[in-house]
């Protein structure tokens, strides 16, 4: 099978015991180390490399001030190379910004190693992987505050554009009701259907019932890739933010 193929894998540690570390931890696995690390951000394959599967793995430390330019300089020089970052913590607008530039995945430096090899096969499934715990923690303004140095689970993203170009009028978000766009807006927080149910006054049932509504509009498969979904599309300064907003205004509107 294809994904059991070796893969060249480029590290790029700032950190000489982290290099070490992903040394040992990838030594017996089918992700064979490079003789050449991306010590100083740049690196030169031979085609011999660059011929099958190849991965980058990079410690965001390598790039303080530029993760995201780093992805993108080398998404332009191998594009058909997979990227995953490694953070010492986690950053939702560096994920972000590191996604949009290209990258295949984020993870942070405390994963466990057997839960990396998954992750890093996932990635070269052709999936995105991120610590989901961490992310809806990150967005969550009012759910319990969570330990973002302990190890969080990965979540793999199928067909979900995380970089996305400004939506027009054919957007997903316009064919939501102002009662689903409200939903979005609490799965955004990372709340529960629980406490959505008794935010909006209504059934735990009927919660459930709009959430399948919204997945299946936005196209995503659950309520974490719908929340990050919501994150790239309702932002402040969107258009769809405003269509929001101004629909909600409309029910209240109504209402009077």
């Amino acid at each position: 099978m294809s994904h059991l193929l070796p893969v060249t894998t480029i590290l790029g540690c700032k950190n000489s015991m982290l290099r070490e570390g992903l040394r040992h931890i990838l030594s017996s696995t089918r992700f064979r180390l490079h003789a050449e690390s991306l010590t100083h951000g740049e690196v030169a394959l031979d085609e011999t490399a660059q011929a099958g599967p190849l991965l980058f793995i990079l410690d965001a430390n390598l790039y303080p001030s530029g993760l995201a330019e780093g992805v993108w300089s080398l998404k332009q020089q191998y594009a058909q190379a997979r990227i995953v970052v490694l953070s010492d913590s986690f950053n939702l607008e560096g994920m972000k910004a590191a996604f949009q530039s290209g990258a295949d995945g984020y993870c942070l430096a405390t994963t466990g190693c057997e839960a990396l090899i998954k992750y890093l096969d996932l990635v070269m499934l052709g999936e995105v992987v991120f610590p989901s715990a961490a992310f809806l923690a990150a967005i969550s303004t009012h759910g319990e505050e969570m330990d973002l140095s302990k190890e969080a689970p990965a979540i793999k993203v199928s067909s979900l554009q995380v970089a996305s170009a400004p939506e027009g009028h054919d957007s997903p978000i316009r064919t939501l009701s102002s009662r689903e766009a409200e939903i979005l807006q609490c799965l955004m927080q990372g709340a529960p259907n629980k406490v959505i149910a008794r935010k909006l006054d209504v059934a735990e049932a009927t919660v459930k019932v709009h959430i399948k509504a919204i997945l299946r509009k936005i196209r995503v498969a659950n309520r974490t890739q719908a929340a990050m979904w919501a994150v790239n599309h309702l932002s402040s300064n969107s258009a769809d933010a405003s269509w929001v907003q101004s629909s909600d205004r409309l029910a209240i509107h109504s209402l009077r």
